[in-house]
């Protein structure tokens, strides 16, 4: 088993053949064979293996396997796995170590082919006197094909040498008769590799990254902020549309659900009817994602829900599945059409034409011109006592409405701290979502399960509809719904807990300190969303990030 690898470049004033020859003479091996291997590098849109230091790398040479390297220190456990196929899911590989890291690293993402490598190589070793093998080196010439049906461009010869379980002073020992070639790393060839194919590792997260300055106006800071979320929209239209897998989507709602957050947090920044015009589209793009989104969830969930029914109860809820796959057919059918509509692409192209545009010298908006700096303080520290306000008045007896308006509160002061994020010290900005985290999942758990059961009922009841009659099928459904149920009493009761955990006095001065609040003698609660003293501009029809419901199950929209 490989545990570590070093890279060194090897010019041009040799062949590889040469290289091979000055190899085995400096560390005092021989020639073990050549082979010419086929590769395609695979990775995650969101470079979820990149991201770890890791390159999955599909190779062809008799056999099909997956290769991992890895610069230094590799997994500790076998890093080359045969397969039958080239995966799409980490679901595809077969049962071990390697499937349970990689589908670990990769979450729900499906494996992307990135690109073409064939990579002759010379095989040198160093073996003991029983002709064990103790290190082992590759000297490879590798050739890109950057584009179909175009000659494959050459990048050079490069030297691996592997270190193998058992021999690590072996392979101390080795290492220094290369301290004259120049020292490389996998990153930079798979970087190598990317660039030639016009592409940018780690270009892609689904986090926010803004770079905001204090006093600057808070109307620019919007736009900032809503362009970077329609870039978000647009990044993740082609792989939604190509249905290659549900993150696209989901991350495509995120942007959407931030986006409307911004407009009715930061009131007052963008003149009325504009603020109007795009919240009304924002929502509707957010109502006409969400039957595919709640059918993706269910369909993920669906192995959970087996398992959470008898072994003989399991083969009864097939007829769901086989239903659900019908309904998601369906589903993203419109919602193809939606997002390929005329209504859309104006709405994208206005949007993003008006995000662009200049902010006026002379703002009509009252809170335009305003340092966002102050702005980002004010309304940080609104949305945490509403949060506090709304928490308190929860108890055993409170309707489960109250707790699923908690939670979008939740929400939008989680959205306005990673808005806001690059204006206050990074540490402190993460402990309070850390701590808001713990109160949201809560809450998202308590909404998923409130409208799982819910959901299931109608479901069993659309079916029928459709002549689906086997009685076991609504018994499994009906032991399922059961157990939401009980769940869901569960997670009421560690409510109480969750709350008083956020609402204590070290977070309360935590926010104090981060917004510069100054604690006050009395404090009344009619003045609870008016105290900040900004013009607040409500005037007109209100479209609220959360009036109109744009989804069904939480699960991390």
């Amino acid at each position: 088993m490989v545990v570590e690898t070093k890279y060194f470049l090897l010019g041009e004033e040799h062949t590889a053949q040469e290289w091979a020859s000055i190899v085995a003479t400096l560390a005092q091996g021989k020639r073990a064979g050549e082979k010419t291997v086929e590769q395609v590098y695979l990775d995650t849109f969101d470079w979820a293996l990149c991201q770890k230091d890791m390159y999955l790398v599909a190779e062809k040479a008799d056999d099909l396997s997956l290769r991992l390297f890895c610069d230094g220190k590799t997994p500790k456990f076998p890093v080359t796995l045969p397969v039958a196929t080239i995966p799409v899911w980490p679901a595809d590989l077969p049962a071990g170590k390697m499937k349970k890291a990689l589908a670990k690293t990769v979450g729900l993402r499906a494996f992307l082919e990135l690109t073409q490598v064939k990579s002759e190589q010379i095989q040198v070793s160093v073996e003991d006197k029983k002709g064990r093998e103790r290190v082992r080196m590759t000297v490879e010439v590798n050739f890109q094909r950057t584009a179909p049906r175009r000659k494959m461009a050459e990048l050079g010869c490069r030297l691996r040498v592997e270190c193998l379980a058992g021999y690590e002073k072996d392979f101390a020992k080795t290492l220094p008769v290369f301290a004259g070639l120049t020292k490389t790393s996998q990153y930079a060839f798979f970087e190598t590799l990317m660039t030639n194919i016009n592409k940018t590792p780690k270009d892609y997260t689904s986090k926010l990254d803004l770079s905001l300055d204090r006093d600057m106006r808070s109307d620019q800071a919007l736009k900032d902020i809503l362009l970077d979320q329609v870039g978000q929209i647009e990044r993740n239209l082609d792989g939604t549309l190509e249905n290659i897998d549900s993150e696209f989507l989901h991350d495509l709602r995120v942007a959407v659900r931030r986006s409307r957050s911004a407009l009715s947090r930061m009131k007052g920044v963008l003149p009325q009817t504009v603020e109007d015009k795009f919240a009304q589209e924002l929502a509707w793009v957010g109502t006409v994602t969400t039957p595919v989104r709640d059918l993706d969830v269910y369909l993920l969930d669906y192995p959970k829900y087996c398992k959470q029914l008898r072994s003989d109860l399991q083969g009864d809820l097939e007829a769901l599945h086989d239903f659900l796959m019908v309904k998601h057919k369906e589903a993203r059918l419109q919602l193809v059409e939606e997002l390929t509509s005329k209504r859309f692409k104006d709405f994208m192209a206005k949007w993003r034409a008006f995000l662009k545009r200049p902010v006026p010298a002379r703002p009509t908006a009252p809170n335009a011109a305003l340092a966002v700096g102050e702005l980002a303080d004010k309304r940080i520290w609104k949305s945490y006592r509403k949060v506090i306000g709304e928490g308190r008045v929860i108890g055993d007896d409170t309707p489960a409405q109250a707790l699923h308006d908690l939670r979008k509160t939740c929400k939008k002061l989680r959205y306005l701290l990673e808005f806001f994020a690059s204006l206050y010290p990074e540490d402190k900005v993460a402990a309070l979502v850390k701590a808001l985290k713990g109160l949201q999942e809560n809450l998202g758990d308590f909404q998923d399960l409130d409208v799982q059961a819910e959901t299931l009922h109608s479901y069993s009841e659309q079916m029928l509809a459709s002549g689906i009659s086997d009685p076991k099928v609504f018994l499994a459904m009906g032991v399922l719904v059961e157990k939401f149920m009980a769940r869901k009493v569960v997670v009421r009761a560690e409510f109480a807990e969750r709350f008083k955990s956020f609402s204590s006095k070290k977070i309360e001065k935590e926010f104090r300190d981060l917004v510069k609040q100054e604690r006050k003698k009395v404090v009344a609660h009619a003045v609870l969303d008016s105290e900040e003293g900004l013009v607040e501009n409500e005037a007109g029809p209100q479209v609220d990030d959360d009036a109109q419901s744009d989804g069904g199950v939480e699960n991390g929209d």
